[in-house]
């Protein structure tokens, strides 16, 4: 990812969005030693006003660290596989390529690969899941469920299907573009 600012839906995303975090929690922690430690050598003592907001910013602290152990087991997709569909979608307004998406469903988190969107519909890749393919797609179809219900997202496991699968989407020109952001901001929202 060339530039510094995370953006979810991009290839990248996730090792960008893992080494920001934890230069986060370093930070955080070097605060929280700060506010303990400083007063300390200049009081001598541990009973100040400085020690209790130490001890109150390791809240926030945790759930950095929370956030970033929970993401530790997801890792950006392949770069190669990545730029071959994205040879495939470039130009196409119909189609829109996502990448690095980690949904929060009622099962847990899941990972996407790539997934596109397509005439109201999501198109993903989510190779060597914990979760089911029949779970992922039930978590992209809660996502759906509010354009149409009728839709049903597919979700392929290998990448040659992935990729055949999006070859033939970019032969057709299908969806109306708007809905397609629409459904894009839908994934991003849910996803951390």
């Amino acid at each position: 990812m060339g530039n510094s600012k995370l953006e979810k839906g991009t290839w990248g995303y996730i090792e960008e969005w893992k080494k920001k975090k934890l230069i986060t929690i370093f930070l955080w922690a070097l605060f929280i030693l700060a506010f303990i430690g400083i007063p300390e050598l200049i009081f001598h003592s541990r009973y100040n006003a400085f020690t209790i907001a130490g001890i109150v910013m390791v809240l926030p602290a945790a759930r950095e660290v929370v956030q970033y152990i929970s993401m530790l087991k997801f890792h950006s997709g392949s770069k190669e596989e990545y730029m071959a569909v994205e040879e495939i979608v470039r130009g196409k307004d119909w189609l829109l390529l996502l990448a690095d998406i980690v949904a929060a469903g009622e099962t847990g988190h899941m990972v996407l690969n790539m997934a596109v969107i397509c005439n109201g519909n999501i198109y993903g890749y989510a190779p060597k899941q914990s979760k089911s393919r029949d779970e992922i797609e039930a978590c992209l179809t809660d996502i759906l469920s509010g354009e149409n219900s009728y839709k049903r997202p597919v979700v392929h496991e290998d990448f040659r299907e992935f990729e055949e699968m999006v070859m033939m989407l970019a032969a057709n020109e299908l969806s109306r573009p708007s809905e397609t952001h629409c459904i894009s901001e839908r994934i991003k929202a849910v996803s951390m």
